[in-house]
Protein backbone atom coordinates (compact mmCIF):
# COMPACT_ATOMS: atom_id res chain seq x y z
CA UNK A 1 0.00 0.00 0.00
CA UNK A 2 1.20 3.69 -0.94
CA UNK A 3 -0.04 6.71 0.74
CA UNK A 4 1.23 9.82 -0.68
CA UNK A 5 -0.60 12.98 -0.13
CA UNK A 6 2.22 14.62 -0.46
CA UNK A 7 0.49 17.88 1.64
CA UNK A 8 -1.58 18.41 4.72
CA UNK A 9 -5.17 17.79 3.88
CA UNK A 10 -6.81 21.18 3.35
CA UNK A 11 -10.38 22.47 2.70
CA UNK A 12 -9.58 23.95 -0.66
CA UNK A 13 -8.94 20.13 -1.44
CA UNK A 14 -12.62 19.64 -1.03
CA UNK A 15 -12.49 17.70 2.39
CA UNK A 16 -15.07 19.30 5.15
CA UNK A 17 -14.47 18.85 8.55
CA UNK A 18 -17.10 19.36 11.50
CA UNK A 19 -17.45 22.87 10.66
CA UNK A 20 -17.51 22.72 6.93
CA UNK A 21 -19.85 19.46 6.57
CA UNK A 22 -23.10 19.49 5.43
CA UNK A 23 -26.05 16.99 6.58
CA UNK A 24 -26.17 14.75 3.40
CA UNK A 25 -24.65 14.56 0.10
CA UNK A 26 -26.44 17.77 -0.75
CA UNK A 27 -22.94 18.75 -2.51
CA UNK A 28 -22.40 15.39 -4.19
CA UNK A 29 -18.61 13.71 -5.22
CA UNK A 30 -15.87 16.24 -5.58
CA UNK A 31 -15.26 15.80 -9.56
CA UNK A 32 -11.55 17.20 -9.32
CA UNK A 33 -11.05 13.82 -6.73
CA UNK A 34 -11.39 10.44 -8.51
CA UNK A 35 -11.80 6.40 -7.67
CA UNK A 36 -10.87 3.61 -9.53
CA UNK A 37 -11.27 -0.25 -7.71
CA UNK A 38 -10.13 -3.44 -9.91
CA UNK A 39 -10.41 -6.18 -8.36
CA UNK A 40 -9.20 -5.77 -4.47
CA UNK A 41 -7.15 -3.03 -5.59
CA UNK A 42 -7.86 0.93 -5.26
CA UNK A 43 -6.37 3.99 -6.42
CA UNK A 44 -7.46 7.49 -5.25
CA UNK A 45 -6.57 10.23 -7.05
CA UNK A 46 -6.61 14.22 -5.51
CA UNK A 47 -7.30 17.11 -7.72
CA UNK A 48 -4.16 17.56 -10.54
CA UNK A 49 -4.16 13.58 -10.90
CA UNK A 50 -1.64 12.75 -7.92
CA UNK A 51 -1.92 9.61 -6.59
CA UNK A 52 -3.53 9.94 -2.80
CA UNK A 53 -3.88 6.04 -2.16
CA UNK A 54 -3.16 3.17 -3.95
CA UNK A 55 -2.90 -0.49 -2.25
CA UNK A 56 -5.17 -3.16 -1.53
CA UNK A 57 -8.70 -2.92 -0.59
CA UNK A 58 -11.45 -6.10 1.49
CA UNK A 59 -13.63 -4.99 -1.22
CA UNK A 60 -16.87 -7.35 -0.17
CA UNK A 61 -19.58 -8.25 -3.13
CA UNK A 62 -21.98 -6.29 -1.32
CA UNK A 63 -19.79 -2.77 -1.36
CA UNK A 64 -19.01 -3.43 -4.99
CA UNK A 65 -22.39 -3.61 -5.78
CA UNK A 66 -22.81 -0.26 -3.14
CA UNK A 67 -20.45 1.40 -5.50
CA UNK A 68 -22.61 0.14 -9.09
CA UNK A 69 -25.21 1.73 -7.55
CA UNK A 70 -23.84 4.96 -5.80
CA UNK A 71 -21.50 5.65 -8.19
CA UNK A 72 -19.38 8.02 -4.69
CA UNK A 73 -17.22 6.67 -2.39
CA UNK A 74 -17.05 8.19 1.07
CA UNK A 75 -13.53 9.08 2.48
CA UNK A 76 -12.75 9.78 6.48
CA UNK A 77 -9.66 10.24 7.44
CA UNK A 78 -8.12 12.35 10.25
CA UNK A 79 -5.92 11.30 13.21
CA UNK A 80 -6.70 7.29 13.68
CA UNK A 81 -4.23 4.29 12.94
CA UNK A 82 -6.60 1.35 13.85
CA UNK A 83 -10.34 1.18 14.26
CA UNK A 84 -9.45 1.46 18.04
CA UNK A 85 -9.00 5.60 17.44
CA UNK A 86 -11.46 6.13 14.82
CA UNK A 87 -13.97 6.42 17.99
CA UNK A 88 -12.18 9.16 19.60
CA UNK A 89 -11.16 10.82 16.72
CA UNK A 90 -14.78 10.99 15.76
CA UNK A 91 -15.60 11.87 19.34
CA UNK A 92 -13.12 14.94 19.12
CA UNK A 93 -14.27 16.52 16.24
CA UNK A 94 -10.87 15.59 13.87
CA UNK A 95 -12.64 13.72 11.12
CA UNK A 96 -12.40 14.77 7.33
CA UNK A 97 -14.52 13.75 5.07
CA UNK A 98 -14.61 13.69 1.24
CA UNK A 99 -17.14 12.54 -1.41
CA UNK A 100 -15.99 11.52 -4.72
CA UNK A 101 -16.57 9.89 -8.01
CA UNK A 102 -16.04 6.07 -8.22
CA UNK A 103 -15.73 4.01 -11.61
CA UNK A 104 -15.16 0.12 -11.83
CA UNK A 105 -11.98 -0.97 -13.61
CA UNK A 106 -11.17 -4.59 -14.57
CA UNK A 107 -11.98 -7.49 -13.48
CA UNK A 108 -15.46 -5.95 -12.31
CA UNK A 109 -18.67 -5.51 -14.01
CA UNK A 110 -19.33 -1.89 -15.46
CA UNK A 111 -21.31 0.57 -13.57
CA UNK A 112 -24.60 -0.06 -15.50
CA UNK A 113 -24.05 -2.96 -16.66
CA UNK A 114 -26.75 -5.66 -16.24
Amino acid sequence: MTITPGRLLVLEDGWADRDTATPGPAAGPDPTWSAVPADNWLTIRRPGGLTWFDGEIAATREWRRAVREHRTLLLITGPFTSVFDFQPAAAAGQLFLLTTPIRLASGLRQIGAT
